[in-house]
């Protein structure tokens, strides 16, 4: 069966994912997580956690994501050792210098959606680098994503559950222009959350929060590896509704979405990439 990925931004989402049944959680460290505002896991914390998830045969995947100057390439590599020693399955990566390190520390590489790669091509890119999965741009459709996993050979793995930003996967500036907090640095304050009326729109570039679990069995069947869930900030329990809706609609079981858009939504879900349908895709801080 596909695999379901959940958010481990801290040890209570770690539980609460394990225990609604996800096969694998990805969590980050205190430095180079593209959540640097998470609670997040220590050095020591690290080998605790991936403990407690391999004893139920749950894969751990630790995200470096971010983007790295020279002078913190020592701590990375200080940080990806760590990792390969206490049993990380995979860590997922953007910055090329942190998959080199990655590599040669013998870390499996899964390649982050803020690489952006949509085409079989920028998947077989990462292949030819050492990466054994790329996590797909989210703004793919369901049969682009069909075409890509016909042509490539490495795994893909694709957001199903959580927020979208505004920005092709992530790569927005506006809080790095207006507050100094980059996302690619880990700090996205979420300006695009505020409210900036356009169009009459007040919310103007605000999105929806994602959500194609009803679509997991067709992305099965198109070849994907991974569904993912985001919400590494959020709570236990939005951790909890979403690892089991996703786990429920994997196997083609219904689930409560009343309960899913209660625990967290802005204004409503939206399935518009995938389905090519981007009307109304707006939705509303909360």
């Amino acid at each position: 069966m596909i695999e379901v990925l959940s958010p481990a931004g801290g040890r209570e989402s770690l539980s609460a994912a394990v225990g609604a049944g996800a096969n694998a959680v990805y969590l980050g460290l205190g430095a180079f997580s593209a959540r640097g505002t998470a609670e997040n896991f220590t050095e020591d914390t690290l080998a605790e956690a991936v403990g407690f998830a391999h004893k139920k045969s749950v894969k751990v995947y630790l995200t470096l994501n971010t983007l790295l100057f020279d002078r913190e390439l020592p701590r990375a590599k200080e940080l990806l050792a760590t990792a390969k020693n206490v049993g990380v399955d995979a860590v997922i990566v953007q910055d090329l210098a942190a998959a080199s390190i990655a590599k040669d520390t013998g870390l499996s590489l899964h390649g982050s959606t803020q690489m952006s790669v949509s085409t079989a091509e920028g998947a077989d890119v990462l292949r030819r680098l050492g990466f054994t999965r790329v996590v797909l741009a989210r703004e793919l459709s369901l049969r682009e994503i069909a075409a890509l996993n016909k042509k490539c050979e490495i795994e893909t793995e694709v957001f199903v559950h959580g927020a979208l930003c505004v920005s092709v996967s992530g790569q927005c500036l506006i809080s790095a222009f207006l507050g100094g907090r980059s996302a690619n640095r880990g700090f996205c304050a979420g300006t695009c959350r505020l409210d900036r009326e356009c169009g009459g729109n007040k919310f103007a570039l605000s999105l929806k929060d994602l959500s194609i679990l009803d679509s997991i069995p067709s992305l099965e069947r198109v070849g994907v590896a991974s569904v993912k869930i985001e919400g590494r900030l959020k709570s236990p329990q939005y951790v909890a509704a979403a690892t089991k809706a996703c786990k429920l609609a994997a196997c083609g079981k219904p689930y409560d979405k009343a309960h899913l858009a209660k625990v967290f939504s802005r204004g409503g879900f939206t399935d518009g990439y995938l389905t090519g349908e981007m009307n109304d895709m707006l939705g509303t801080r909360i």
